[in-house]
C-alpha cells in the first residue's frame, strides 16, 4: 500500500501561458509518475463518497481490483495491511487482493472519495462504447486546444448527442444486459423477439427514409445504408424461433410508426440526426452489450462495427451542410433519443417478464416478420401505411 501526497503533483494554473486563467488549482493525478503506472488506461470505475467522525472505522476488506482512497478533509488512518496516518490531499493506492479500511481521526473526523478500478481485458465486449466521434474532424493537437476553441454546429450536435447516448448506458435495458439475470434463457429468447419486433420495424424506417429524400447526398447514403441493414432482421429471426415470440406490441409499434412519419415530414438534416445519431448510436450501446449475452452470434459483434460506420456516414453528411439551424436538429435529437428510450423500455419490460405482455397479431394479418421477408412488399407496405394512415 503506497500513499501519495497530492503536495508531490505537478500543480497547473491555466492551460497556456497570456490565454484564460483557470479558478482554483488544478492537479493532474497522471502527471505523477508513480499514479500514472498505477492507474489503468482502461477500466470500470466505482465511486463511494465517504464521511467518517473521529474513532469511527470503515472496516476493511479484500478488493478484487486495485483502489484508491483520495482523502478530501480532515484525517485518519489507513487500518488493515500496513496502518498509516492520512490526510487530506493524501492518495491511497490499494493493490489488488490489499485489505482497505479507514478510521476517522480527531477533531473532526475524514472525508475521502473511494475508488475501485476493475481493469477491462481489451479483448472481452465492453457494455460501455466511448464515444465513436471523439476524433472525427478534429486535427492531431486536439489535445492542445483551447477550452475556448470554436465549435462546429456538427460537433456540438456531436456532444449533446453523447450525453443522451450515456443516459441511454444506465438504462432499465442496459441494466438487464448488464446483469446475470439476462444469461438466463427465458430472458434471452424473451429479449430476441422484443428485438425482433423493433428490427422489423427498422427496415421501414429505412425504406421510407429512401423513398422521402430528395437531397443528392443524403440519397447516395440512405440508399446505401439500407442495402447494408437489408435482411439483418432476418439473420436475428435466425437466432431464435419468431413464432415462440410476440410479433407486434402497441409500444413499440407506436414508436417505430413515428420514426417511420418523421421520414416524410422532417428535412434532410433532421432525418440524419435520427437515423445517424439517435438510432445508430443507440444501437451500438446496446448491440455492443448484447454481445455478452449472446457471446455465440456474430449478429451482434457485426453490428458493433457496422454501426459507428453508419454514424459517422450521417456525420459527414451534416458537414456538408453550411450554416446549420442547431434549433430543429436539437429538437428532432431530443425527440428521437424519447422515442427510442420508450421503445428499449418496452424490450426491457418484455425481456423480463414484466407488466403487460405484447401482444400477437391479429389472426389474418401480415406479421411485420412476414412483410420484412420480401424488400418489395415492405416498402409497399410503408407507403401504404403513411399515405392511407393506417401501420
Amino acid at each position: 500500500m503506497r500513499v501519495v501526497n497530492t503536495a508531490d503533483i505537478l500543480a497547473f494554473e491555466s492551460l497556456k501561458a497570456d490565454e484564460r486563467t483557470l479558478l482554483g488549482l488544478f492537479k493532474e493525478l497522471r502527471k505523477h509518475s508513480e499514479l500514472s503506472a498505477y492507474l489503468p488506461e482502461v477500466c470500470r470505475l466505482s465511486l463511494r463518497w465517504v464521511r467518517l467522525l473521529e474513532g469511527q472505522p470503515l472496516r476493511p476488506r479484500a478488493l478484487l481490483g486495485k483502489g484508491m482512497i483520495v482523502v478530501t478533509e480532515g484525517s485518519g488512518e489507513v487500518i488493515g495491511g500496513s496502518p498509516r496516518s492520512v490526510q487530506a490531499g493524501d492518495v491511497v493506492m490499494v493493490p489488488p487482493g490489499g485489505l482497505q479500511g479507514l478510521v476517522g481521526g480527531a477533531p473532526d473526523g475524514l472525508s475521502a472519495i473511494s475508488i475501485h478500478l476493475e481493469e477491462l481485458d481489451e479483448s472481452e465486449p465492453r457494455w460501455d462504447t466511448p464515444c465513436l466521434c471523439a476524433a472525427l474532424g478534429r486535427g492531431d493537437s486536439a489535445d492542445e486546444a483551447s477550452p475556448d476553441r470554436a465549435v462546429s454546429p456538427v460537433d456540438a450536435l456531436v456532444e449533446e448527442n453523447e450525453v443522451h447516448a450515456r443516459e441511454f448506458a444506465g438504462s432499465p435495458l442496459m441494466r438487464l444486459i448488464r446483469s446475470e439475470r439476462a444469461l438466463r434463457d427465458d430472458v434471452k429468447r424473451r429479449m430476441l423477439g422484443a428485438l425482433q419486433i423493433w428490427s422489423n420495424a427498422f427496415q421501414k424506417v429505412l425504406c421510407a427514409r429512401v423513398v422521402f429524400e430528395s437531397h443528392p447526398g443524403a440519397i447516395a447514403i440512405a440508399e446505401r445504408h439500407l442495402a447494408d441493414e437489408v435482411g439483418h432482421n432476418r439473420r436475428l429471426s435466425r437466432m431464435h424461433d419468431p413464432r415462440s415470440s410476440p410479433s407486434w406490441d402497441r409500444g413499440i409499434a407506436a414508436a417505430s410508426s413515428w420514426f417511420i412519419e418523421r421520414m416524410g415530414s422532417a428535412s434532410t438534416e433532421e432525418r440524419t440526426v435520427l437515423v445517424h445519431f439517435v438510432i445508430e448510436r443507440c444501437a451500438d450501446v446496446l448491440l455492443t452489450a448484447a454481445q455478452q449475452v449472446f457471446p455465440d452470434s456474430d449478429y451482434f459483434a457485426t453490428h458493433a462495427e457496422v454501426d459507428a460506420e453508419h454514424f459517422k456516414l450521417g456525420y459527414s453528411l451534416l458537414k456538408g451542410f453550411p450554416g446549420l439551424d442547431l434549433g430543429p436538429l436539437r429538437g428532432a435529437l431530443t425527440e428521437g433519443w424519447q422515442m427510442m428510450n420508450l421503445i428499449c423500455q418496452r424490450i426491457s419490460d418484455i425481456a423480463a417478464g414484466d407488466g403487460d405482455a405484447a401482444a400477437e397479431v391479429p389472426a389474418g394479418g401480415a406479421s411485420p416478420g412476414e412483410l420484412a421477408r420480401e424488400p418489395r412488399r415492405e416498402l409497399t407496405a410503408v407507403l401504404d401505411g403513411l399515405c392511407g394512415g393506417v401501420m
